[in-house]
């Protein structure tokens, strides 16, 4: 991976996507006829990211049509002495994905 910080360049000025769809066909090849576990996902750490952050974020959606339901059914509204906390939204950090090392049965030897 390159050293320069806010470019999608990888290592070979191969770009981002281009490079994470080579690893999973690399990857697919490499286990083609082999038994593989069903629960098994090839996914980046990006994406992860975005999936807890849309998580967190419906969390909160729910939260909201919960209290509004509880205000319409004559209950308590949030802040009413319920003990409830507001939870800081989680900070948005950017990823830098580890060095890219060859695959040990592609190295010349």
């Amino acid at each position: 991976m390159t050293k320069d910080e806010g470019t999608d360049t990888v290592w070979g000025g191969t770009e981002y996507a281009e490079a994470t769809a080579e690893v999973r066909r690399a990857l697919g090849e490499r286990l083609r006829g082999r038994p593989v576990p069903p629960d098994l996902v090839v996914t980046s750490r990006s994406e992860i990211e975005k999936r807890e952050l849309r998580a967190y974020g419906q969390g909160w959606r729910d939260r909201g049509e919960h209290e509004e339901r509880r205000r319409a059914e004559g209950g308590p509204g949030p802040g009413s002495g319920d003990g409830a906390k507001v939870l800081p939204f989680p900070q948005q950090h950017p990823s830098n994905p580890p060095e890219a090392r060859p695959h040990p049965a592609d190295e010349p030897s």
